[in-house]
């Protein structure tokens, strides 16, 4: 039975629930002292500031937060200032408000955190707004000595007061979030492996389906090993790198081999059946594939609430049981059967072996991290102040959003700045995100409004609201990266209870907030459709030219250690790393592609089949590198370097097709599969298997190329269902 101590730190290892604790615990502090004194005003007013200050804020070392805490407060000034000045004057704060948008949004290209901290600004500006259109003294303020309104000033003592406690907070759970993300990394690689699984499986399963799976399920890998490393960033500036971080990062590059090894492809799998016939044998690979998922799993489990791995021994006897059967097939099979079954043996005993070592030692060492690629300011601000640029086109979106739903309240003298709000938050960089967050937003306010009227009803004193509001602060919190409509549905609830603590008005915002929802949600579907849409059918070729480039430098830095011999060097795994995330911005694409109109669905079913080729490629590739050690052999050290050049111009001529659809000779292919059958008969077995891997990139070189010419050619094929 768990103890009380346990059960704490599962929860604090938990960055959705200690967000959402940190949260509570800056409303809470502020929302008791106000009920006390007569004050719940001005301390719900500084709740919303809290609101604010959680969204801005990423994870950062002490030092960092500190910096970005305060440039997150002189954005809120800035921004509050700004409203409140040109409030009383509609046009120019019509013209303000759209500049200001505007640049706010294009500070987000400068990097993730100023992502998080422009749109936490813009959140004020709106707050700013809701303030000054239903205080009723607001008049007074304006037309007095006073620019700035006292409500803004609130809305930053409270950002500023949460920033204090999480800053204090943070010594306690400092590589929290690296944690996490590693967490994070090894469960979607148990899930990988369990999906992966299912080519053994004695239950019929359509491969090409599993096939499918198992590239959607990479993405997952990506972008968790993508967080991490930026994580990782943020602390490895520090002089002095802690015993725990030297620990996450070897856990970091671990997670980095381990994926390596999971998603090579050993050989086509649905004609392993057909050729080895042997039951027992299928089924133990089956059941090891299983087991190192469950492994995986655990690790995932022992790293996030920091205790001692335990791994699996199951597994290496799984492994030993697997490895007497193979011995006993070997004299009675064919070499090109058995040597792949060999080899994606030594690569799940090598997966074994990572987890059992993966514990830290007192002289455990970790790899050089790759220096992390930082342009000048002015080149990133240049690179987004352009057309296509993503960040333009959505900063040009959300200010016409903000000029659209101002116009219309101003015009209509409306007080429906919720309009503005509900489009800040709907409004994403891609037509796709933006349909998800619509349906969420949507749902998430009908049931926060029928909760939050129940509720009303239920509690009418102050005390319990006021309650109520932080126990709201804290589920949306705790549900905003996991469970968006579920979020919404809490901040609906708590935005009706501040409003009737405020204005008594708990009941009269309930319709009006609907149709402002309404209102914000088409203006935002309208935009991300009609003004600067990024269609995936036009992002696609970029993505795929991207992917291929990657594909080739890895196999280059694959080839080369044929030659030189193995080793982890920053450009092999840099080129591993980059081939792995061109490769889900590829997949990412074609899902995208999948809930964009049906008008804009061109070549679905092609996109689909060269996604899933590339997937392959990389597969292969992988298999040829975990397997990379230095060939003897002068001859084939000459050969396999010539094979690989010939594989790279073959790749360029891929290349070529796509950014230019002209008709190319295919010799490359002759000649490469020519220079490969002179090693059919070879003697050495460990050369067959090296040219039966090298003969399947080609295979799949050839279908790549293929595909570009005939994605040139087709003009429209039936959308998927």
């Amino acid at each position: 039975m768990q103890t009380l101590w346990q059960r704490l730190a599962y929860l604090a290892a938990n960055s959705n629930f200690f967000i959402a604790l940190k949260a509570f615990l800056a409303s809470i502090t502020l929302l008791v002292p106000g009920y006390f004194l007569g004050l719940s005003e001005l301390s719900v007013t500084a709740v919303l500031g809290i609101v604010a200050a959680v969204i801005s804020e990423g994870d950062d070392s002490i030092k960092q937060r500190m910096v970005n805490s305060l440039l997150t407060l002189v954005c809120f000034t800035l921004s509050s200032l700004l409203v409140s000045l040109l409030f009383p004057y509609p046009l120019f704060f019509l013209i303000g408000s759209c500049l200001f948008t505007f640049a706010i949004i294009i500070l987000g290209s400068l990097g993730k955190r100023y992502v998080t901290i422009s749109f936490a600004t813009l959140m004020i500006a709106v707050y700013t707004m809701l303030g000054l259109s239903h205080d009723a003294e607001s008049a007074a303020f304006l037309t007095s000595d006073v620019n700035f309104n006292p409500d803004s000033l609130l809305l930053i003592v409270g950002a500023a007061w949460y920033f204090v406690i999480s800053t204090v907070l943070l010594k306690v759970t400092l590589y929290n979030p690296i944690r996490e993300r590693l967490a994070d990394i090894y469960f979607s690689l148990g899930l990988y492996q369990q999906e992966k699984a299912k080519f053994f499986s004695q239950t019929k399963h359509d491969h090409k389906t599993i096939r499918h799976t198992l590239s959607t399920l990479n993405i997952n890998i990506v972008n968790a090993m993508s967080e991490c490393r930026t994580n990782i960033d943020y602390h490895v500036d520090e002089r002095d790198i802690s015993h725990e971080l030297q620990h996450l990062i070897h856990l970091y590059q671990e997670a980095q081999e381990l994926h390596e090894k999971m998603t090579s492809s050993h050989f086509h799998y649905d004609s392993l059946k057909r050729n080895l016939n042997n039951d027992l044998i299928i089924a133990g690979f089956e059941q090891v594939l299983k087991q190192l998922a469950c492994a995986c799993t655990q690790r995932g489990h022992a790293t996030l609430y920091k205790q001692a791995y335990q791994h699996d021994h199951g597994l290496t006897w799984s492994l030993a049981i697997l490895k007497q059967e193979l011995l006993t097939l070997e004299k009675s099979l064919q070499w090109q059967l058995f040597g792949p079954l060999k080899l994606l043996f030594r690569n799940l005993r090598k997966a074994d072996e990572l987890l059992i070592n993966s514990e830290p030692q007192n002289d455990q060492a970790y790899l050089v991290m790759a220096p992390r690629e930082r342009l000048p300011i002015k080149q990133r601000l240049g690179n987004a102040l352009h057309l296509s640029s993503p960040i333009f086109r959505h900063a040009i979106r959300l200010t016409i959003g903000f000029a659209f739903g101002i116009g219309i309240i101003l015009a209509s003298d409306l007080h429906g700045y919720w309009v503005v709000l509900t489009t800040l938050f709907v409004l994403q960089p891609s037509y796709s995100a933006t349909r998800v967050k619509l349906k969420q937003r949507i749902s998430g306010t009908l049931m926060g409004i029928i909760i939050g009227a129940t509720l009303l009803y239920l509690f009418p004193t102050e005390r319990s609201q006021l309650f109520l509001l932080a126990i709201s602060a804290f589920l949306f919190f705790y549900y905003l990266r996991q469970n968006y409509s579920r979020a919404v549905t809490y901040i609906t609830l708590l935005v009706l209870l501040a409003f009737n603590v405020l204005y008594q008005q708990g009941y009269v915002v309930t319709v009006p907030r609907i149709i402002d929802t309404l209102t914000g949600c088409s203006i935002a579907y309208l935009l991300a459709k009609l003004v600067l849409p990024n269609w995936q059918y036009k992002q696609f070729p970029k993505y795929l030219v991207e992917a291929i480039t990657a594909n080739q430098n890895y196999f280059h830095e694959i080839i080369k250690q044929y030659v030189s011999g193995k080793n982890n060097g920053l450009p092999y795994r840099v080129s591993r790393r980059k081939a792995y995330v061109a490769d889900s911005h590829l997949i990412a694409s074609w899902k995208d592609m999948q809930v964009e109109p049906n008008d804009k669905r061109h070549k679905l079913n092609h996109v689909y089949d060269i996604s899933r080729r590339n997937h392959a490629m990389l597969s292969a590739l992988s298999a040829l590198g975990v397997h990379r050690n230095k060939i003897i052999d002068a001859e084939l050290q000459q050969d396999l370097a010539l094979v690989a050049q010939l594989i790279s111009r073959a790749l360029e001529q891929t290349q070529s097709t796509i950014l230019s659809p002209v008709s190319v000779d295919k010799f490359y292919i002759s000649e490469i599969e020519a220079l490969l059958r002179r090693y059919e008969n070879d003697g050495h077995k460990h050369t067959l298997l090296l040219i039966q891997k090298l003969k399947q990139i080609v295979e799949i070189t050839e279908e790549l190329q293929v595909m570009a010419d005939d994605m040139n050619l087709v003009t429209e094929t039936p959308a998927r269902s």
